[in-house]
């Protein structure tokens, strides 16, 4: 009877101990859902995420767009925090570095690093993106952007190995061997994606997601 008496205890302890880690996955936000389309996903970016079709190429799933014409992401911030995001993905557009070269690059990486310490703050997960690269020659754009903008890249892979963080890297997925954005995927101003290149570009987003859960 004593021997059954302790099993019954010993058991009874374990329950408890699992009931107390279910309880804390359930209110630690830094455990969501496995499952990818119970998330609050914003996409935090410029030209290139407003004109993404998210119904055409995300159904089914929570994906939201915070718009913000400038480099500096920080600035959006409280439209961010007001969706109530789970993952939160930051990009700057190629646009925003200076065609002349001699973009101020410690800024920009100041600005992601202080958007990821907001995302972490909230319980939330933050992704980072590559800048797409751009077709030099084409638009305005040009070698020497082309140039600070693969110096920005690299940082940002670094900084998410670094850090523990996702990283969707949409320039490796979209970049020719030369290191620029193909013709077939741009409509002439050497920038912006077309269809073909969102195309390239959507099969990249979800497995990257699931991931980062």
């Amino acid at each position: 009877m004593r021997c059954k008496g302790r099993i019954v205890l010993l058991l009874l302890v374990i329950l408890t101990a699992w009931c107390q880690c279910k309880k804390a996955d359930k209110n630690n936000p830094e455990n969501p859902s496995e499952n990818l389309s119970d998330q609050a996903v914003v996409f935090v970016g410029a030209s290139i995420t407003e004109n993404w079709d998210f119904d055409h190429y995300f159904s089914g799933y929570n994906f939201q767009k915070v718009i913000h014409y400038d480099w500096d992401k920080t600035q959006a911030w409280d439209q961010v925090q007001a969706l109530h995001p789970d993952i939160v993905l930051v990009k700057i557009c190629g646009a925003y570095f200076y065609l002349e070269g001699g973009t101020p690059l410690d800024e920009f990486e100041s600005s992601v690093q202080t958007m990821v310490g907001n995302i972490r703050n909230l319980g939330a997960i933050p992704v980072l993106c590559t800048t797409l690269p751009v077709d030099v020659g084409y638009g305005d754009c040009t070698q020497a952007q082309l140039n600070d903008l693969r110096t920005f890249n690299d940082w940002v892979r670094s900084y998410c190995s670094s850090q523990s963080i996702v990283l969707m890297d949409y320039y490796q997925r979209i970049a020719e061997a030369s290191g620029q954005l193909p013709r077939a995927y741009h409509d002439g101003d050497g920038l912006h994606p077309n269809s073909a290149g969102y195309d390239v570009l959507s099969p990249l987003v979800i497995p990257t997601l699931e991931s980062a859960l």
